[in-house]
């Protein structure tokens, strides 16, 4: 059994907002092979005010109404907010646990050092902040996995070089990756490759399960919003955020490299990876450079397995 903290920027629920953050919520409490024993938000996707708000909702309609809910970071360490959203007016304000993310990451890991896996599917902002806050913090994690990051390709976009939770913060993910723990990421190069079709979204409305009904019409609606700007493959979307939590329990789904990996905090380039897959250790002008692994970096995945495992999960709820 893996015990996770599940570290969110969750919008699951606002009209127009990605919806993968809340399938990631709804495969950790769906996998028995894993134990949700909180959840922090962050900002991201949106901003932690709604994050928050969003998240107890989902856990409500989840009837998990009693895993502990942290609040988080509000702003980047030193960017501004990217990104503010919305609250439905039929979604109830229920207060979050009164610990700040960071501070309960750091109580929670120090209480049961070696048994906790911290998955962070959003920008880098608490993880950060935890292990500043406490020296302890990084080396008594179980485990740490991360969606985030584009490892052997490219976005694409000058306006953001970098995948969006890296972007967001890349501070903090210079933080991380020179935190001593070898955390694996979970990037674009996998993330764009698992999809929900929308013609699966529409299968899931149809359901008489509450939760999985809901989660298809958010499906179809975001899918939906992002053809109206840039068609996607099939009519579909990435699970993003759930492929990360599904590599806690089945690191099996997905081919990992070790590599060190350095992350550009400059605004031209921000939010940009570079992996070297320690295949070599001289540079061009002859000096040698001694590289070790401070990431394991996914560069393959078994899209159909993993979709197997996702919708039938999905369906049980």
């Amino acid at each position: 059994m893996e015990r996770i903290i599940l570290d969110v920027d969750l919008a699951m629920g606002a009209p127009g907002s990605d919806i993968d953050d809340g399938f990631a919520l709804a495969l950790a409490l769906a996998d028995p092979e894993i134990t949700l024993d909180l959840v922090t938000t962050v900002n991201g996707n949106t901003d932690v005010a709604s994050a928050t708000a969003l998240t107890l909702e989902l856990l409500h309609r989840l009837g998990q109404p009693d895993v502990p809910v942290h609040r988080g970071a509000q702003v980047p360490l030193v960017r501004p907010q990217a990104r503010f959203g919305s609250i439905p007016d039929d979604v109830e304000i229920r207060q979050p646990h009164p610990t700040a993310a960071a501070v309960a990451m750091v109580q929670h890991v120090l209480a049961h050092p070696g048994e906790i896996t911290l998955v962070a599917v959003g920008p880098l902002t608490n993880v950060a902040l935890a292990m500043r806050l406490d020296p302890r913090f990084a080396p008594s994690l179980k485990g740490l996995v991360i969606m985030g990051g584009v490892f052997n390709e490219h976005t694409n976009n000058a306006a953001m070089p970098g995948e969006f939770n890296i972007w967001s913060d890349p501070e903090a993910a210079h933080i991380v990756l020179t935190s001593g723990v070898v955390a694996r990421w979970v990037g674009l190069d996998v993330t764009l490759k698992v999809r929900v079709t929308k013609s699966e979204a529409l299968e899931m409305e149809r359901s008489d399960r509450p939760f999985v009904s809901f989660a298809g019409k958010y499906t179809a609606a975001w899918i939906d919003h992002l053809n109206d700007g840039k068609p996607e493959p099939d009519e579909s979307c990435a699970m993003h955020d759930p492929l990360a939590v599904a590599a806690v329990a089945h690191p099996e789904l997905i081919t990992w490299r070790q590599a060190y990996v350095q992350v550009e905090t400059g605004d031209r380039l921000r939010g940009v990876m570079v992996a070297d897959y320690l295949t070599g250790d001289f540079a061009p002008d002859g000096q040698r450079l001694i590289r070790t692994a401070n990431a394991t970096v996914a560069v393959a995945v078994d899209a159909p397995a993993f979709n197997q495992l996702f919708l039938g999960k999905m369906k049980e709820l």
